[in-house]
């Protein structure tokens, strides 16, 4: 059996990918460390650094001639990705395509039905299956060999769209080893970005109903305090000088994130650091081990200060609470990166409007705001009446649309209206003034209020 020849794509943006953080993506090194040990060759090539132009590829795929190419993509990259499938099938070579990710693992059938270039899905984590797919190429291909890999979608030699099983869920993580960041052009994403990012946990405790990274992840699953900081200690050997922890929640697992963090301290890894971090999670001895282990900003979901909101995506969260939380973070010296959804379920121009409030008296560092996107896999894009929303096109993510309007409505607030809420929470949470004395003394009321209740929120009921 011949090793085959694998080549992994990072997909080109459809607008300048310099506006945006990038970062490595550490599910081709996932990959990469078990292609390798299995026999088999990977290269990696990522458009964004190579004038963001689909035709890059070409001189590539003559070049390495791969036997497989993969493909990686979220919602807002999955055209781009079929650019490339379309693409690859072109070239002279015209080698097979897998699919992978978060957003592919719920529209696996669709995919292949609807794009021929596509040949195969691969349904959640990939390190294992990605090699078996390889052997099976290996062995001839075939219907036989193909349905032994697990939790694959493809084609039969029929035409069918058939399916595997996947595997459970690897509960520990690290047997998955280190990424393999050589297949990565480390200078390219350094001169870019003094910033990399780390990955110490799959899935996520929570069960938000619009979010599908969390139900790609299937159960909560950590790494070791030990493998995360032999991690730290690679990056900073790569030459990195900031770490942003990209798990869902990086203290999930209370008594795993302070164990992390004293063993950074333990090993004198100095290195800032950065990560997500649910409400529920912020609690003084986790927040103040991780200020003391370099630490120095949280990333927070707020979505919406409404608590019926709240209530319905399941947030697992009220305005009040999150605001103690909130407090938490920014006493203990951390700063605070709140996000928010611009045309949340029952959003209308009066609960926008009291969400700048809400800002102006919480003072977080950073301030986001993200229009809702139903992606498949969550319930609010299969059942969106029940949000009392919209979605006019069920398949946005083949289009880049997406970057002109939202890609739903509310039943109070149009596309057009949403996408000028997100315009005037910028421009206003941006502007100096935003907390100037004349706008906070309009709020003298509700702030005495929080002043006697300990807690900082204009809240909806």
């Amino acid at each position: 059996m011949s090793p085959l020849k694998v080549l992994f794509v990072n997909p080109h943006y459809p607008h300048d990918p310099h506006t945006l953080l990038l970062h490595p993506p550490l599910c081709y090194g996932y990959m990469a460390r078990h292609l390798k040990a299995a026999g088999h060759d990977v290269r990696h090539v990522d458009l964004p650094f190579l004038g963001n132009d689909p035709a890059a590829l070409a001189p590539v795929l003559d070049e390495y001639r791969p036997d497989l190419v993969g493909v990686t993509s979220v919602a807002q990259s999955y055209r781009q990705a079929l650019e490339l499938a379309q693409l690859v099938k072109q070239s002279r070579w015209a080698s097979p395509v897998v699919f992978g990710g978060p957003h592919v693992t719920f529209i696996a059938a669709e995919c292949l039905r609807r794009h021929p270039a596509v040949d195969y899905v691969l349904l959640y984590d990939a390190e294992h299956s990605i090699v078996e797919l390889c052997d099976a190429l290996a062995a001839g291909g075939g219907d036989e060999n193909i349905r032994r890999v697990s939790g694959l979608s493809y084609r039969t030699q029929d035409g069918t769209i058939g399916v595997t099983a996947p595997a459970p869920p690897l509960m520990e993580l690290d047997e998955l080893g280190l990424p393999d960041r050589s297949i990565f052009d480390l200078t390219s994403y350094l001169r870019y970005d003094y910033e990399t990012v780390v990955m110490t946990a799959r899935g996520c405790p929570s069960r938000c109903t619009f979010c599908s990274t969390t139900i790609a992840g299937r159960r909560a699953r950590w790494n070791s305090p030990a493998h995360v900081c032999d991690e730290l200690q690679e990056v900073v050997g790569h030459g990195f000088r900031s770490v942003f922890f990209g798990d869902d929640t990086f203290s999930g697992d209370p008594k795993r994130a302070v164990a992390i963090c004293d063993e950074i301290k333990a090993r004198r890894i100095a290195i800032p650091w950065t990560s997500n971090m649910r409400a529920q999670d912020a609690r003084p001895p986790v927040l103040d081990a991780m200020r003391e282990a370099g630490a120095y900003r949280v990333f927070m979901g707020f979505e919406s200060i409404q608590k019926d909101t709240l209530r319905l995506v399941k947030k697992g969260a009220t305005p009040e609470r999150m605001v103690e939380k909130a407090r938490l973070v920014m006493d203990a010296g951390l700063e605070l990166h709140a996000s928010f959804i611009v045309g949340a379920p029952g959003d209308t121009d009066e609960t926008l409007a009291a969400t700048l409030d809400y800002i102006r008296l919480l003072n977080p560092t950073v301030a986001t705001f993200n229009v809702m996107e139903p992606r498949p896999g969550t319930d609010v894009f299969h059942n969106p009446q029940r949000y009392g929303i919209t979605i006019p096109d069920p398949h946005w993510y083949e289009s880049s649309s997406w970057l002109d309007l939202p890609v739903c409505r509310n039943e109070h607030l149009s596309q057009e209206q949403i996408r000028d809420w997100v315009d005037r929470c910028y421009l206003e949470f941006c502007s100096p003034d935003f907390r100037a004395p004349d706008k906070l003394a309009r709020l003298a009321e509700i702030e005495d209020e929080w002043r006697r209740s300990g807690l900082a929120a204009p809240v909806l009921a």
